[in-house]
């Protein structure tokens, strides 16, 4: 189940809210909490919720013993790891790889008759690389984190499996993140205060995420879409146009869910590290990634780039530790060429623009973010094209190869220009400048954001910000009601 779904938003959420806030103390809170994070995720995966629980166990145990210095202390847990993760995501890529015919090879057969033999005695089980455990991604990376802090003694050994599983299964972040750390969140299991003002801030960041997904994403996605139905997308216009709202709708997905995750861990207590800082305004790549899926760019940098050596043993080294990073980053989003080939480019871009960086600051600001949005967006389009012929005749169409426009480019790309107009302000500053500008003038900053006293100004605040939630969640109904809902770009990662 994901959070723009009618069950969540009128079920599970206010069933979640209601137990939560019943409980008598922290501990109960937490049990409160986690019992509901299995039951969110058994009612998707009720089975990948044993083997979940089951690794958690695995790595919790193993880190009982894990030693300052003693590599191997770290090694086996974090290898079962990622052969967790390689055999539910990667298993038919890397056996396509090594020149294994997926279907009739003697792995795949073995495996797949196992399978077959349980279900045909009474099991309904999914093979692992066609039904990914939800969120299997974030969920290894949590836990590889939480062993390497242990190991290099950024955090202590939690006695209590409780609260590691309450920490990694939590379904906030569960879904699509961000990947949170334990160290980000250790205080917070015990000692954490649901306060008003903070439960009020969390219920905005939900609704303001929801709308992100619901209002944006998912009509950017219905032109793509549509774009494809009408074979639009083959010409020059209409693949730009299908590009650009590609473009706007991973964003939106990406960083609406981030934001929900947020807000949902706002209202238990919960601070968790942000994830999005407006990309789109940045005027290089290097920024871009700073402000792009910040939680998995810092686990990379931290548990792989600067472990290998990071920028600290020579140029030549510190590209191919990039070279690595990259690799990574883009096989980590999916068992495709298609991601090995994205990661590759951004790899490229980067290197080059260390080399240049002098050179491009000279040029104007807006220039440098065009430059950078345009690099992008031929990355997403590597990104968004698992198949590569598909993904050759998208690039021949935005050359131009492939005519100006089809039949219908110009209804759709019209009727898509409101939506884009929406989406370049959602993309800027605008949005959070206007928000920090309102509540300043209702004094809730400063010395009177301190104070707990009523006046008129904090109010009209409340009563503004109770009303806008009120109408995004409102048109976000709206919207879903009758609809399927769609489901995250980055569900299966």
């Amino acid at each position: 189940m994901e959070f723009s779904n009618l069950y969540f938003l009128f079920i599970l959420l206010p069933l979640t809210m209601l137990f939560y806030f019943l409980m008598p103390n922290m501990h109960w809170k937490n049990i409160a909490i986690l019992g509901i994070s299995m039951l969110f995720y058994a009612m998707g995966q009720p089975l990948y919720l044993i083997f979940m629980i089951g690794i958690s166990y695995v790595n919790y145990a193993l880190s009982l013993r894990i030693c300052a210095g003693d590599k191997w202390s770290i090694a086996l847990p974090v290898a079962i790891d990622l052969l967790a993760l390689a055999v539910f995501k990667y298993l038919d890529f890397f056996l396509s790889m090594i020149g294994v015919v997926v279907e009739h090879g003697v792995l795949m057969s073995f495996y797949r008759t196992v399978i077959d033999g349980l279900n045909s005695i009474g099991f309904s089980i999914q093979y692992p690389t066609t039904v990914l455990p939800i969120g299997i991604s974030f969920y290894i990376f949590s836990m590889i984190s939480y062993l390497a802090d242990v190991y290099m003694g950024k955090v202590k050994i939690e006695k209590n499996f409780h609260s590691v599983l309450l920490c990694w299964l939590m379904y906030p972040q569960l879904l699509m993140g961000p990947i949170v750390r334990y160290e980000q969140v250790q205080v917070e299991l015990h000692t954490r205060k649901s306060t008003p003002r903070l439960v009020f801030g969390g219920i905005q960041r939900f609704a303001v995420g929801l709308a992100e997904k619901v209002l944006i994403a998912d009509y950017c996605g219905q032109i793509i879409t549509r774009l494809a139905d009408l074979g639009c997308d083959t010409a020059l216009v209409g693949s730009w146009l299908s590009a650009i709202m590609f473009t706007f709708q991973l964003y939106f997905d990406f960083c609406g869910y981030s934001n929900m995750a947020i807000g949902l861990g706002m209202i238990f207590g919960f601070r968790y590290c942000e994830n999005f800082d407006l990309p789109y305004t940045s005027k290089s790549i290097t920024e871009f990634w700073r402000r792009w899926h910040m939680s998995l760019g810092t686990f990379f940098r931290d548990y792989v780039y600067i472990p290998l050596g990071g920028n600290r043993k020579g140029k030549a080294r510190q590209v191919l530790n990039m070279l690595v990073v990259w690799a990574l980053t883009g096989l980590w989003h999916g068992a495709s060429w298609n991601f090995v080939l994205w990661g590759i480019y951004n790899f490229v871009l980067l290197t080059i623009e260390k080399q240049i960086m002098p050179q491009l600051e000279e040029l104007p600001d807006r220039l440098r973010n065009f430059m950078t949005m345009l690099a992008v967006l031929f990355g997403w389009v590597l990104f968004s094209h698992t198949d590569f012929a598909e993904l050759g005749i998208a690039i021949k169409a935005m050359l131009g190869f492939s005519g100006f426009s089809a039949a219908g480019t110009g209804t759709l790309l019209m009727n898509a220009l409101p939506l884009i107009l929406v989406c370049l302000i959602g993309c800027s500053g605008l949005p959070r400048m206007v928000s920090q500008v309102f509540a300043g003038m209702c004094g809730m900053y400063g010395k009177r954001r301190k104070s707990n006293a009523i006046d008129v100004r904090k109010i009209v605040y409340v009563a503004v910000c109770f009303g806008f939630i009120c109408l995004l969640v409102w048109l976000c109904v709206v919207s879903m009601i009758g609809t399927t809902s769609t489901p995250s770009i980055y569900a299966d990662f």
